[in-house]
């Protein structure tokens, strides 16, 4: 039986597929019951617990032989923090993992992870791999460029901006790259690393089979939904305060400062990471992003105003 935590969001939802359909148990840790249809399935149960709730926790693991931890935010909200969420919550679940005497761990994380307290989201990722390194459990740890496909809020979110206007505004220069993994892909490679002998302790930087930037994103965006853009490029200066005033009156606003701040740091691995590590060749951006083609003129309004229609994604 394997755990799965975030189970119901972007990524996790095509994790719990991918591991039921290779024949695994698998059990979600989910937070609002309501959820539970986005993952049901053959070989799957549910249990309803928090990440920040120990004793929901302890409960399920019962009968665990491994843990998958994809439960983060990205953004906080309330008591949703961070500090709470990506490190304590991390620690809770492994200090009860090894009550349960689980005996593997994948921990999936963030590329740009590192101690910065400069940068408190990646802060909380590294400190939440901490955990897991310094846990003594059997652990695989991999962390993972932007992923993208039908529910992502980062493909769609841009897509949005090139929809509703002829001016689109490029943070900085433009050059900040990435490497976008789809996130069945990224699915994929988490199995083969929990049933992987040979990645067992290694931390693995993970993307798609090209790196672009975001200016260069943009435009395959545009190219896709068949729009010409045109470009205008906003300082950081002048973007921190219009970020800081979003994120202060929208409840999912498309950029935050915490974003900005991640927009200076790479988010690239090796072009050929996961073929090395997993002998496969994700697929690449180009020609796999034809679901932003359902976002309207109204929805795209919406997306930038931070209220994510539901048909576009629902978590």
């Amino acid at each position: 039986m394997i755990l799965i935590t975030g189970a119901t969001g972007f990524v996790g939802r095509h994790v719990v597929r991918a591991f039921a359909s290779g024949g695994h148990q698998v059990r979600c840790l989910v937070h609002t019951p309501s959820r539970s249809q986005v993952v049901m399935g053959s070989g799957v149960e549910t249990l309803q617990g928090d990440i920040m709730a120990p004793s929901s926790l302890t409960r399920a693991l019962e009968g665990v032989d491994g843990v998958v931890h994809l439960a983060a935010v990205i953004r906080e909200q309330g008591p949703l923090t961070f500090q709470r969420v990506n490190h304590q919550g991390t620690r809770d679940l492994i200090f009860a993992a090894k009550e349960a005497r689980v005996e593997r761990v994948v921990h999936v994380s963030a590329i740009g992870t590192s101690e910065n307290p400069g940068i408190p989201y990646l802060q909380s990722r590294w400190l939440g791999e901490q955990e897991v390194v310094g846990s003594d459990l059997p652990y695989n740890i991999l962390r993972f460029s932007v992923g993208f496909g039908e529910g992502d809020e980062f493909i769609n979110v841009l897509a949005a901006l090139v929809k509703s206007s002829p001016l689109v505004p490029v943070v900085g220069d433009g050059k900040s790259k990435f490497q976008p993994i789809a996130v069945e892909d990224a699915a994929k490679c988490v199995v083969k690393a929990y049933e992987d002998q040979d990645v067992l302790g290694k931390t693995l930087e993970l993307g798609g089979p090209e790196q672009i930037t975001y200016e260069g994103i943009i435009d395959l965006i545009g190219e896709t939904l068949g729009k010409r853009v045109i470009k205008i490029h906003v300082p950081l200066s002048v973007m921190r305060p219009v970020a800081g005033v979003m994120d202060t009156l929208l409840p999912r606003p498309p950029v935050t400062p915490e974003m900005l701040k991640m927009l200076q740091v790479g988010n690239v691995a090796q072009p050929d990471s996961v073929e090395r590590a997993f002998g496969f060749k994700p697929r690449p951006l180009k020609g796999n992003i034809d679901y932003i083609k359902r976002i309207s003129f109204l929805d795209a309004l919406k997306i930038n105003l931070g209220l994510m229609p539901n048909h576009i994604r629902d978590h």
